[in-house]
């Protein structure tokens, strides 16, 4: 792991934060796009050598850990090899690093994606297109940084290169980032400045919160529904399996079962509600931890108080209208004699369970529907927050 001098955080006199933060950048691109000169001068030093101890040929993506200071460290993921006549395996692998990372846990994801174009080159490819496409998947923030623009006569190859990537790679113009990544001394003696950084590091952390603003809200649904359907599942068996042939029916053990039933259904509402609770959390404890340690503060300041606030108006209905459901059915089936007359029995009372079961299933979809509309609004709320200013 390298170490970066006290040039970040609490290096540049900003106060010492308590939390530790890591970040995942993935930076691809062709050979001879300024990969390894961008990443040094967005951070600030000769981090990577170009080449350094790895062979110049092959395929696949590899991680480089740099510790940015005692509290922010950051894993790059970077490739060689990058080229139109291997696409397909190409993005076979890039594929699998995406799903490798596509998990609940925020600071496992990519939080920057970005593709390197050289602005020398005039041109976007189909290759190009293609790759980015491909790494846009799933809502993660993709930013396109078009290197070397510091070339003479480039201007309308850069107005032509964005024009393509907005209309065919369905990239913002925000997104697209013009790059130069080092000083040089012109013919004349006139000195030129390296330019883009600031805008990398603010679409960075845009990218971030829309991200968040994007996958929590599915992260939650997913939750929710896998966790209502083993509910339902769980509790059909039960049925199955209780409400038998010779022993159809039971005062008692029906309001066990119903109990049992409420019980649980409860459970789940309370394990969607928390889950609710710590995806915000998350969500608000690491965008904040990430941006005060990336250049020492926040764009934006989120507030606290402003948590998911407690759905109390769900309950779950008891299931009343079974007990009187079967109760008739006993009634009316009294009269009947033998194996038949009980499988009617039996049959009916699942019924009545797999009527009152659909029902709660309902109400829990509809709760669980409330918490992913709150949480989407309050992710939202900071991510207009963050637009407004960058405007």
């Amino acid at each position: 792991m390298k170490t970066l001098p006290a040039l970040w955080g609490n290096g540049s006199g900003f106060p010492k934060m308590d939390k530790k933060c890591e970040t995942n950048v993935l930076i691809l691109g062709k050979t001879g796009v300024g990969k390894t000169s961008l990443f040094n001068y967005i951070f600030g030093a000769d981090l990577l050598k170009t080449g350094a101890g790895r062979p110049v040929t092959g395929m696949g993506l590899f991680e480089e850990t740099v510790a940015l200071n005692e509290n922010l460290t950051l894993h790059l993921y970077d490739s060689w090899g990058l080229e139109a006549d291997k696409s397909q395996t190409w993005k076979s692998l890039i594929n699998e690093a995406l799903e490798e990372h596509n998990v609940r846990e925020i600071k496992e994801w990519f939080h920057t994606i970005i593709y390197c174009l050289s602005a020398k080159s005039a041109r976007v490819e189909a290759f190009d297109l293609e790759m980015i496409r491909t790494l846009a998947k799933d809502g993660n923030p993709v930013m396109v940084v078009l290197t070397h623009c510091d070339v003479m006569n480039v201007k309308s190859s850069i107005t032509a290169m964005r024009e393509v990537l907005c209309a065919q790679g369905n990239v913002t113009q925000q997104d697209i980032v013009e790059v130069s990544s080092h000083s040089k001394t012109l013919l004349g003696g006139k000195q030129t400045r390296p330019f883009g950084k600031e805008k990398i590091i603010h679409r960075i952390k845009v990218n971030l919160l829309g991200s968040i603003s994007s996958k929590m809200p599915q992260l939650l649904e997913n939750f929710g529904s896998k966790k209502i359907e083993k509910w339902h599942k769980n509790c059909s068996e039960i049925v199955e399996k209780n409400v038998r042939l010779l022993n159809p029916s039971s005062v008692k053990k029906e309001e066990k079962r119903n109990e049992l039933f409420d019980l649980y259904a409860q459970d789940i509402f309370k394990e969607i509600e928390s889950e609710s609770d710590a995806l915000f959390n998350e969500a608000y404890d690491y965008y904040n931890v990430f941006s005060d340690q990336f250049l020492g503060y926040s764009i934006i300041q989120v507030r606290k108080q402003e948590k998911l606030s407690k759905i109390t108006h769900f309950q779950m209905k008891k299931s009343a209208k079974i007990t009187a459901a079967v109760a008739g059915t006993i009634f009316i089936c009294i009269p009947v004699v033998g194996l038949l007359g009980k499988y009617a029995i039996r049959e009916r009372i699942r019924a009545y369970y797999k009527e009152g079961l659909g029902h709660n299933r309902e109400l829990l979809y509809h709760h669980l529907e409330i918490c992913v509309q709150i949480l989407t609004k309050e992710l939202n709320h900071i991510n207009d927050e963050l637009m407004q200013d960058e405007q």
